[in-house]
């Protein structure tokens, strides 16, 4: 998902600005090309040794790892769990294993498969999950494999200032994954009997655990995601971003 908004934070860049000249490794799609949705797969598949370095002049971040200064899964006094320094590797192996794009509803599907991704972060947690109590702040690790990603992301044409712009108001995520293993550090002000404990506990109760974490989970990566797309087109024209 990551890599499809990275692909259209490209098609903006190289439109922006009344001099602005479309670089020679960046290959646009007309919105009314009959294999448009191909025709995106293709662009996205030649720009990925970019995009795994990032692209400066572009204002495009690397994609291998991708960085996160911070994420809030909860905050609050009685009820917190917040990562920061976030560093996710691992990214740049995936696949799409589905993508359709209806331009005129501004509608897009997209089908991802990660086949692992790890993700190094400090984490700052107080929380109960399950029948688990976890109390601390200190270093996470955690290696997953055989993740898919399914979106579907949906917008709107709005008319501002007499010209069109394009509005993106949902995405809908559904995440899924075959295994992990996590550790957090440092749980309980250093506890070691407590923390090799709650480790294990989270670490044998997989599936109880995702079926808790994944519907705040997919919530605050739509939000995020969505977040950064509505930032990437609101000062574009429809015409800008989907050009004849």
């Amino acid at each position: 998902m990551l890599v499809i908004l990275s692909w259209f934070v490209l098609l903006v860049a190289v439109h922006h600005g009344a001099d602005a000249k479309i670089p020679d490794f960046i290959h646009v799609c007309n919105r009314n090309d009959p294999m448009i949705d191909q025709c995106i797969l293709n662009s996205v598949e030649s720009l990925k040794p970019l995009l795994l370095k990032g692209i400066p002049e572009l204002d495009i971040p690397s994609l291998e790892p991708v960085r996160f200064p911070e994420i809030v899964i909860a905050k609050t006094s009685s009820f917190r769990a917040v990562g920061t320094d976030v560093v996710i590797s691992g990214a740049s192996n995936y696949k799409v294993t589905s993508f359709k794009s209806n331009i005129p509803k501004l509608t897009f599907f997209i089908g991802l498969h990660f086949p692992y991704i790890q993700v190094d972060a400090n984490y700052d947690v107080n929380m109960r999950i399950l029948a688990l109590v976890l109390k601390g702040n200190g270093p996470l690790q955690s290696n997953n494999t055989d993740i898919n990603a399914n979106a579907i992301l949906k917008g709107h044409k709005e008319v501002r200032n007499g010209k069109t712009y394009a509005k993106f108001d949902t995405l809908e995520l559904k995440l899924k994954w075959k295994n992990y293993n996590v550790k957090l550090e440092n749980l309980f002000n250093g506890d070691r009997r407590l923390g090799e404990a709650v480790n294990a506990a989270l670490n044998q109760n997989k599936k109880e655990l995702l079926d808790a974490i994944l519907p705040t989970l997919e919530r605050v990566v739509s939000n995020t995601l969505l977040d950064i797309t509505d930032k990437i087109t609101k000062n574009f024209t429809f015409e800008e971003l989907f050009p004849e």
